[in-house]
């Protein structure tokens, strides 16, 4: 297990220093960073990934490139890795209304009305619709491939939601909030994963402890949930939350997928004028989601395993 990991750690690092290296060459010189059964990713590929990032997430402009081109990498042997396990169960490059629902989710949070205005957008900063609804596509049939093997394996206890919303509260309370999902082999590795996360938020801020530790799919977003209704959130976690002001991190939460850090971005009361039954499905397409972000991490840990140690 310790030379698994030093091997793991060793890789990683020279990934990062070949990234930076190679992205320092001049802009018609390519280097091959890295290769991924019959796929190699360029130093080209990772400028590009970085361009894709920072287009359709303005926040990680903020972020320090070299955090994001770290992100940009793992990005990518992430996006090879799921395409050449999709490959041996789909065919790629279809028409998928799933793909056209997650681009308009996309273009109308960049804040645009039409596809066309963000064709024009894509156009403007170099990059190409069809290379984005690729990769898109990657993502939505990778889920798509994920619920089909493990639909039969999620538990919705229905009547324990039900209790959580059906209140008589003329107004509920609504958080913002962001998060970070640290991978855990271990109860024992609990204090020292949390206390180095700490440190790395006090020099380098949540946004970029985002990037370099988070499993979570919200990882894409600077780990931002949006806001939530706080009676529809486990009772632990509701008591984290509690305990801290707007601004503040919680203590490290254990859930299934891993340790979850939270922060505190703003909270509000709203009026209560939720209908029970769409309460309900809310609650209900949230905890399929978070079980299925479950199922989809460890099958993916399991598939890279091969892919670098086989």
């Amino acid at each position: 297990m310790i030379l698994e990991k030093t091997i793991k750690y060793s890789f990683v690092y020279q990934l990062i220093l070949l990234v930076i290296f190679s992205l320092s060459l001049k802009a018609n010189e390519v280097k091959i960073i890295s290769k991924i059964g019959e796929e190699v990713i360029t130093n080209i590929d990772v400028e590009n990934e970085y361009n894709y990032l920072i287009t359709l997430n303005k926040s990680l402009k903020e972020i320090n490139k070299d955090q994001v081109i770290t992100f940009a990498l793992n990005s990518l042997t992430k996006e090879k890795i799921k395409k050449n396990e999709l490959l041996k169960y789909y065919e790629l490059n279809n028409k998928n209304p799933t793909v056209d629902a997650m681009i308009e989710g996309i273009y109308i949070n960049l804040g645009f009305n039409t596809i066309d205005q963000f064709k024009i957008y894509l156009k403007d900063n170099n990059l190409k619709f069809d290379d984005i609804y690729k990769k898109i596509e990657i993502e939505a049939v990778w889920n798509q491939m994920i619920y089909q093997k493990f639909k039969d394996k999620i538990f919705i206890d229905e009547e324990k939601l039900k209790e959580k919303i059906s209140n008589n509260q003329k107004e509920i309370e609504s958080l913002l909030i962001s998060e970070i999902v640290l991978d855990l082999k271990s109860k024992n590795e609990i204090d020292k994963k949390y206390k180095e996360l700490i440190k790395n938020i006090e020099i380098f801020g949540f946004k970029e402890s985002v990037l370099k530790f988070s499993i979570s799919n919200s990882k894409n977003n600077s780990g931002k949930i949006g806001w939530i209704n706080k009676n529809s959130l486990s009772k632990n976690i509701q008591e984290a939350l509690n305990e801290i002001k707007i601004g503040e991190i919680t203590k490290p939460i254990l859930i299934s997928s891993g340790l979850l850090v939270l922060k505190l971005e703003d909270k509000k009361l709203v009026e209560n004028n939720s209908n029970l039954n769409e309460e309900l499905q809310k609650q209900i397409d949230f905890e399929m989601n978070n079980q299925l972000n479950n199922f989809s991490t460890i099958y993916f840990n399991k598939i890279q395993k091969k892919n670098f140690y086989e």
